[in-house]
């Protein structure tokens, strides 16, 4: 391995995109050396035979110590690592810390905190004028005073996936969100996230079209690369579910869309983000105009960054590299191709009997399955990703988009055994 040239990965229990990442090295002709938590579910690394080197430590998630130990093997075995990059949200001070380090261009640890913490983040967009909504540390006399719950939503200060996230109303009492939490640290696939004693927040709730914009930034400067829309969120036990996206946004006019590219851009200016790919959620009210919802200092999840390439001919993965190494990259002519995916949710506790994808009128583009005939889910209050499905929508006729839509949730089906 001497003399190397390379990039860390950070994967969280040798999941976490390492698989493309690794492919977006490899065509720059820099190796990929990974470092993972141990796998919760006896997932294994089929790519491993792609990267130079898999370290997997003992734990189920990533700490600081893992860092300074794995930089100094390399460091002995010669290696010169160019960078760090993950897209598993709770490692991203991690990915600070290193890139901080190797003298990598990134944000600061302290930028990256305050990005995820969605009441500093609130509160910064307040002292800016970005943002009309009210946010405070939940605590049971502001609960109990709250006079329409449905008008509030409490969700953790830092957390992943929607879990602890949900209208005010669906809490009967303060001492479930301790429940909540506890269950949520007890939780080995998601080891790590919920640390310490209870954090949430009462936010006021925002109404609207909600969509992702996917960023860019370079020295200072945010590019919205593509927008989509969430058309099916549905809201599950203390989860948020979102099922599926269109993109560009099928409800809002260019006009409208151009307004919340504007608005996002001076949102991330406002908050520090000088640099790096974001997935930036907002939502709109014809009456109010647009709203931050989350300003995420990484790559979306799901299929957005196979659908923003297909859209603008963009790979989000590809641009963050880039910006790590501040290589200036002209962006390419968009394509203008309309994408839409959904992602399928399973039921929690119980057995997968059958899995199967039906053929419909417009051809699959990608398809991920991440469960087996026979596996027994998790019994979480959280999202369980069973599989998810990108088409290209260009050719569909915009009346027709809507039941194309609907029809999509019956692409893959779903059978339990119990």
């Amino acid at each position: 391995m001497a003399g190397k040239t390379g990039f860390l990965v950070l994967s969280h229990q040798l999941l976490s995109m390492v698989e493309p990442i690794a492919e977006a090295l490899h065509r720059r002709g820099v190796k990929t050396y990974v470092l993972a938590s141990r796998s919760a579910r006896d997932v294994t690394a089929r790519w491993e035979a792609d990267v130079e080197l898999l370290h997997i430590t003992d734990a189920h998630s990533l700490r600081r110590p893992d860092i300074d130990f794995f930089l100094k093997t390399l460091e002995e075995a010669d290696v010169r690592l160019l960078g760090c990059l993950t897209v598993w949200d709770a490692y991203r001070e991690l990915m600070a810390y290193a890139n901080d380090r190797l003298g990598t261009a990134d944000l600061t640890e302290e930028a990256v905190r305050g990005l995820r913490d969605k009441l500093a983040m609130r509160t910064r967009l307040r002292e800016h004028g970005l943002s009309k909504v009210s946010a405070w540390p939940f605590d049971e006399s502001r609960f109990h005073g709250l006079t329409d719950r449905t008008r509030y939503f409490i969700k953790p200060c830092e957390g992943l996936a929607s879990l602890g996230a949900f209208r005010a109303d669906r809490l009967g009492a303060v001492e479930e969100l301790d429940a909540l939490w506890r269950k949520a640290q007890q939780d080995r696939a998601y080891d790590g996230v919920f640390q310490g004693r209870p954090a949430f927040l009462i936010e006021e709730f925002i109404d609207g079209i909600e969509c992702s914009f996917e960023v860019g930034v370079v020295r200072g400067t945010p590019t919205v690369h593509a927008v989509h829309e969430k058309v099916d969120l549905r809201q599950v036990g203390r989860t948020t579910l979102e099922n599926a996206c269109v993109c560009p946004p099928k409800s809002l006019s260019r006009s409208e869309v151009d307004e919340g590219i504007a608005y996002v851009t001076r949102c991330l200016q406002a908050l520090g983000a000088d640099t790096g790919v974001y997935h930036v959620e907002a939502r709109f009210q014809r009456d109010r105009g647009w709203e931050l919802v989350e300003a995420n200092p990484r790559i979306g999840g799901a299929y957005i960054v196979a659908s923003t390439r297909r859209h603008c001919g963009i790979d989000l993965l590809d641009r963050w590299i880039s910006l790590l190494l501040e290589e200036l990259v002209e962006a390419p002519e968009s394509s203008g191709n309309s994408t839409f995916f959904r992602v399928y949710f399973g039921e929690p506790g119980r057995r997968i009997a059958q899995l199967e994808s039906r053929p419909g009128e417009v051809d699959v583009l990608e398809e991920k399955l991440f469960v087996k005939e026979g596996e027994l889910l998790p019994l979480v209050d959280r999202e369980i990703f069973i599989g998810q499905t990108l088409w290209d929508t260009t050719g569909i006729n915009p009346d027709a988009l809507d039941d194309f839509i609907r029809e999509t949730e019956k692409h893959l089906k779903i059978e339990y055994s119990s």
